[in-house]
């Protein structure tokens, strides 16, 4: 149980934004990796592992050396949020057996520096048989790399093998969707399927609406009788799951494929979609709305990293503006017109 595998598969097209190569934590026992937490005091927490599926919720990077040849370990999509032994620090005590690991800022504690190291000889006994039916998972290319950041920016999948679909995530299979509607069809899950569906818009420009086109997630000239523009945001995890500034959580589920939008690797990346199960808490497809940024409108951000908003890319006036198939991602506040959202009710 305490051997893992760093996997370094996507290191070399998937770094942070201090340009430092990402990578996965596997257990050998289990075979499950390591996966963000829901933000700043949670727990981090373990998935079932599909190594063939880049996933950002599993990915980590290292920062740069903050003594003594230890780092930070850090979201790849959130370096201000690191790997912390809770109350592991001198002041509470330090590190007993059971000290729970869960994400924190920095606060130059050594309870949140680590090192990966290789183990030693007497690790390399024959091991024994895979826990859980798991396979061994073979090692990957030693590898390394970075930390903190600079303002404070600031659950389990059944182990079931991944639908073939687009995005299998981490291998749930979808629950089962609603009756079908008018037009392409509702595809939503039945806990969803007699939602209201809402239409979201950017200030850019107001006559375009989000979309799913090609799987993947853009804005296209509005269209009431098109499902692929229909979203229902989901708040059953509201009253429970709230950003570091206190608003809460929510999905957005899509009408016509029943996915939800997925956080994406991080600034400059287009967001994703994946498949929902409304009844699997999961943070990377939860999103919270800012305060009033103008005429109504707000940003929508992640809920573990409210530094990261939706943008739709290149939609500024600097940029020519918002075109049909403009494409979404996740960037920091610029005070663009092109990360001021609206989610409104369609109209009857």
């Amino acid at each position: 149980m305490q051997h893992w595998y760093k996997d370094m598969r996507h290191s070399t097209r998937v770094k942070d934004e201090e340009g430092h190569p990402a990578f996965a934590l596997v257990n050998r026992a289990t075979g499950l990796a390591v996966k963000h937490s829901l933000g700043q005091s949670h727990p981090v927490k373990l998935v079932p592992y599909n190594p063939e599926y880049q996933d950002e919720s599993v990915l980590w990077t290292e920062s740069k050396d903050v003594g003594h040849g230890f780092r930070c370990i850090r979201m790849v999509n959130n370096i201000y949020l690191n790997l912390d032994a809770f109350h592991g620090d001198k002041s509470h005590g330090g590190v007993h057996d059971g000290t729970t690991v869960v994400l924190w800022e920095w606060c130059k504690g050594d309870n949140q520096c680590w090192k990966i190291l290789p183990w030693g000889p007497e690790a390399y006994a024959p091991p024994p048989p895979p826990a859980y039916g798991h396979q061994a998972y073979p090692p990957p290319p030693p590898n390394r790399e970075p930390g903190h950041g600079y303002h404070p920016a600031p659950a389990f999948y059944p182990p079931q093998p991944p639908p073939s679909h687009d995005e299998p995530g981490y291998g749930y299979r979808p629950p089962p969707v609603g009756p079908p509607g008018a037009g392409y069809g509702n595809r939503l899950p039945r806990a969803l399927a007699s939602e209201p569906t809402v239409r979201i818009l950017c200030r850019a420009d107001e006559a375009y609406s989000l979309t799913v086109r090609n799987g993947a997630v853009c804005l296209a000239p509005t269209n009431p009788r098109d499902d692929f523009q229909h979203w229902v945001k989901d708040m059953r995890h509201s009253t429970s799951i709230k950003d570091e500034e206190g608003y809460p959580a929510f999905a957005l589920v899509n009408k016509a494929t029943g996915e939800a939008i997925k956080h994406s690797l991080g600034q400059s990346h287009p967001v994703r979609l994946v498949p929902y199960n409304p009844e699997y808490l999961d943070e990377s497809v939860l999103w919270t709305e800012s305060k009033d940024v103008g005429h109504g409108f707000r940003c929508v951000r992640m809920v573990n990293n409210i530094y990261l908003n939706f943008d739709a890319f290149h939609g500024d006036k600097d940029h020519g503006g918002v075109h049909d198939g403009t494409t979404v991602v996740l960037w920091e506040w610029c005070k663009g017109d092109n990360q001021r959202w609206k989610i409104l009710p369609w109209c009857k």
